[in-house]
C-alpha cells in the first residue's frame, strides 16, 4: 500500500471500485445481457424460422407453378384430343351425308329409270295393241277375208313370241329378246318350253317382231329385223 501512496493511488478505495466494477458487470449480464443474448437468440431463431418458411414458400410457389403449367399442359392436350374428336366426328358426319346422299340420288335414279321403263313398257304394250290391229287388218285385206277374234290374237301372239326352231336345243341360262313386253301367260309359254333353265326376258323395239334366243354363247335370231336384213341382202 506505501509502494502506490507515491503514485496517488488509494488501494482502499481501488479494491472499492474494483468491486463495484466486478459488481457492475456482474449486474449487468443478470440483468441486461443475458436477456439481450436470449432476445438476440430468439430473433435469430425467428429469422431462421422465416427463411425456412420463405425457403418452404419458394418451394411451394416452384411445385405451384409446376403444377400450373402440369395443368395448362394437360388442358391444351385435352383440347387438342376434343378439337381432333370434334373434326374426326365431322369428317365422319361429312362422309355419312354425302354416302346418304349418294345413297338417295341412286335410289331416286333408280326409281326413275324404273318409272321410265315402266312407262315406256306401257307405252310399248298400247302401240302393240295398235301395230297389232294394223297388222291384223293388212293380213285380212291381203287375204281378202275377214279374221275372227281367235284367229287374230293367235296371228298377234305369232308375231311376236313365236319360238325360234331349235332353240330349245341350246344349253345354259336363256335370254329371250322380244319387240315389245310379253304378257304373263306368253312368259309362262317360254317357261315351259325351257323347263328348268333361268330364263331372262328382255325388250328391244329395234327388232320390230318375232324372238331372238340366246343361250351358251350361242344365238338363234327370228327376228323381223333380221329377215328383212336378209331379205335385202338376197335383193342387192
Amino acid at each position: 500500500m506505501d509502494a502506490l501512496r507515491p503514485l496517488g493511488i488509494n488501494l482502499g478505495l481501488l479494491t472499492v471500485q474494483i468491486v463495484s466494477f466486478l459488481l457492475l458487470i456482474l449486474t449487468l449480464w443478470a440483468i441486461a445481457y443475458r436477456p439481450i443474448l436470449n432476445m438476440l437468440k430468439t430473433r435469430s431463431e425467428r429469422i431462421a424460422e422465416g427463411l425456412n418458411k420463405a425457403r418452404q414458400a419458394e418451394e411451394a410457389l416452384a411445385s405451384a407453378e409446376a403444377d400450373k403449367a402440369k395443368i395448362i399442359e394437360e388442358a391444351r392436350v385435352e383440347a387438342n384430343r376434343i378439337v381432333a374428336e370434334a373434326r374426326s366426328r365431322a369428317d365422319e358426319a361429312g362422309t355419312k351425308i354425302k354416302s346418304d346422299a349418294q345413297a338417295e340420288a341412286k335410289r331416286i335414279l333408280e326409281g326413275a329409270h324404273a318409272e321410265a321403263a315402266n312407262e315406256k313398257d306401257r307405252v310399248m304394250t298400247d302401240m302393240r295393241d295398235q301395230i297389232s290391229s294394223l297388222s291384223v287388218a293388212a293380213a285380212g285385206h291381203l287375204i281378202g277375208e275377214n279374221l275372227d277374234t281367235k284367229k287374230q290374237h293367235e296371228i298377234v301372239a305369232d308375231f311376236f313370241t313365236a319360238l325360234p326352231k331349235d332353240a330349245k336345243k341350246l344349253g345354259g341360262d336363256v335370254t329371250v329378246i322380244t319387240a315389245v313386253p310379253l304378257k304373263a301367260d306368253e312368259q309362262k309359254k317360254f317357261e315351259t318350253a325351257f323347263g328348268s333353265k333361268t330364263i331372262t326376258f328382255r325388250v328391244d323395239p329395234a327388232i320390230l317382231g318375232g324372238v331372238i334366243v340366246r343361250a351358251g354363247g350361242q344365238q338363234i335370231d327370228n327376228s323381223y329385223a333380221y329377215h328383212l336384213t336378209s331379205l335385202r341382202s338376197s335383193l342387192s
